[in-house]
């Protein structure tokens, strides 16, 4: 539109684009930042874009009979302004578009219909200032007063900060956030939500907010907020309109004050199968007859947040029959599974992995379920269990599939029963999926294709893809994830070689040789030719040899 009306070239809007997206920002943003165009204008345009009225807050004055119908808290915390009241309906100026979400909260406060203009970024902050005085001291005050409500042991719904972390929760759900990471500086709280494993700034609020959002988590973690000097672990359990997020939140002393991150898990979210993990064809088969075995070791790797847990509940699901008994040791307890016993790992009262794990050996299951393997006890109960008839599952944080069984070998565990007892190692990772809407063809040069080890000669002409970026994804060029899987089954000569403590090198040449390891860049390598991922994305994960330069050259 702006380009159509002669305000900005393609070129400003393709820098502008470019500007956006290495930043996080809107395309607004990028063109008021570069100085492509006058704000005016560029809000003027967004309004017909997004189908709101534009209203201009620096001409007229707005009635005290209509500023009265919102509260000022929430005028000056939401940074709206009531502006006129039309056909029955107030009319409320706000300077995002996406804030048409504080109209349906205020319509549901306020029992009335609600609709949303949209005014510049600057006009907003005038008329904040005009109308409810200086809005970060409006915020201090409110401030100062939770934390004081909170240190006095109080809890009101309506404090501005406890509203703010309230829609902090919402909004983060509602970007399928998978953590929110709060760090305070110098110049203020800077809010982070982790969108499909990647960080993404959403908000910075004045540095006196720190304390009492602090103070606010820490009350619904149920932890000490007089101490300040001490990492601190909570759990926080939230409401959100019928949505249960469970929160793991986490809180460590920073130079700037207390640092805090929440990972959030939403019960209520189906458990994915196997199929949604994005195993191919074969590799499902593999996987199928890996945990269809009557006893033995199944391990899953990978670094945290690479969806080990999805994947041993996807294995669970497949196998939670009514004639199988299966029983879990966790911790914590993600999802609560109908016809499975789990059992939550409570250190205080001595309830560990391994004491958990040698009382399940006597409740007679057919399918375990560890956690995590963390030390020698748990590793030697685990194989003398998988030895006598059960089949167990377990994680290890290792970097690769091979490793795993060196890492056992490490904690302690004797190679003849570390061979005997493990059945198969999945070594994942998760990478981001290219948008549909907005991917990119492009032919692929042939020291990509080297880097993914792919022949250049055997794949002339292939048609690979690229981010975008459009309104699905955000700008992004991405939008969800899929796992890449590395698979290594133990044949007999593998067993041999760990059993003569043959080194790891030589047990990856030979499992590679045989066909019985299928490497993540390989299969990162299949995902990139179906269009499902992209060159960079693949590299970034498994971090192959040349992977920045690369990178560089296909992003």
């Amino acid at each position: 539109m702006l380009v159509t009306a002669g305000v900005v070239d393609a070129a400003a809007v393709r820098e502008a684009l470019i500007w956006a997206r290495d930043r996080r920002k809107s395309l607004p943003e990028a063109l008021l930042a570069l100085g492509h165009a006058d704000e005016p204008t560029v809000y003027r345009a967004l309004s017909k874009v997004e189908g709101l009225p534009f209203v201009d807050l620096s001409k007229g004055n707005i009635a005290s009979a209509v500023l009265e119908l919102v509260p000022d808290d929430m005028a000056v915390e939401q940074r709206i302004v009531p502006v006129i009241e039309k056909g029955g309906a107030l009319i409320v100026a706000v300077d995002d578009p996406a804030k048409r979400i504080v109209a349906d909260q205020l319509q549901f406060q306020l029992g009335r219909d609600v609709r949303c203009a949209l005014t510049t970024p600057s006009a907003l902050s005038a008329a904040l200032s005009n109308y409810y005085g200086d809005s970060d001291a409006a915020l201090a005050v409110s401030a100062d007063a939770v934390e004081a409500a909170v240190a006095a042991g109080a809890d009101s719904d309506d404090a501005p900060v406890i509203r703010l972390v309230a829609r902090m929760f919402a909004d983060a759900m509602k970007l399928r956030a998978s953590d929110i990471h709060l760090e305070p500086a110098q110049d203020g709280l800077r809010v982070r939500y982790r969108i499909d494993g990647v960080l993404r700034e959403v908000a910075k609020h004045p540095p006196h907010l720190a304390a009492p959002l602090t103070s606010r988590l820490k009350v619904m973690g149920s932890m000490d907020i007089a101490e300040k000097r001490k990492p601190q672990d909570g759990r926080i359990e939230v409401d959100l309109g019928g949505t249960q997020l469970d929160v793991r939140c986490s809180i460590l002393p920073s130079n700037h004050g207390e640092t805090i991150v929440m990972r959030l898990l939403d019960r209520n979210a189906n458990l994915l199968s196997l199929a949604d993990l994005g195993f191919d064809g074969e590799d499902q088969k593999w996987f199928d007859k890996l945990i269809s075995r009557p006893n033995g070791i199944v391990l899953v790797t990978g670094p945290t947040g690479s969806g080990k847990t999805t994947s041993l509940y996807a294995a669970l699901k497949a196998l939670n029959r009514p004639d199988v008994k299966i029983i879990t040791a966790e911790d914590p307890v993600e999802y609560h599974i109908s016809g499975i016993n789990q059992v939550q790992v409570n250190k205080k009262v001595g309830l560990t992995f391994a004491r958990i794990l040698r009382a399940m050996l006597r409740a007679a299951p057919n399918v375990i379920l560890v956690g995590e393997i963390r030390d020698l006890e748990t590793a030697e109960v685990a194989v003398q269990a998988a030895l006598t008839g059960h089949l167990v599952f377990s994680t290890l944080h290792t970097n690769d599939a091979p490793s795993a069984i060196t890492r056992l070998i490490d904690m302690g565990v004797q190679p003849f029963l570390a061979s005997a007892a493990v059945q198969g190692v999945m070594a994942q990772r998760l990478v981001r999926r290219l948008c549909p809407e907005c991917k990119k063809p492009y032919e692929p040069d042939a020291e990509e294709l080297r880097s993914l080890g792919l022949e250049p000669s055997a794949h002339t002409g292939a048609t690979f893809y690229r981010p975008g970026g459009c309104a699905t994804c955000e700008g992004i060029g991405y939008k969800g994830r899929i796992g890449l899987f590395e698979l290594l089954e133990l044949a007999p000569a593998l067993r041999e070689m760990i059993f003569e403590g043959q080194p790891l090198e030589e047990l990856v040449r030979s499992a590679e040789s045989s066909g019985k390891l299928r490497t993540l860049l390989a299969d990162g390598a299949r995902k990139i030719m179906a269009g499902t991922t992209s060159v960079s994305e693949v590299l970034r994960v498994t971090r192959a040899a040349g992977a920045l330069e690369v990178a560089g050259a296909s992003s």
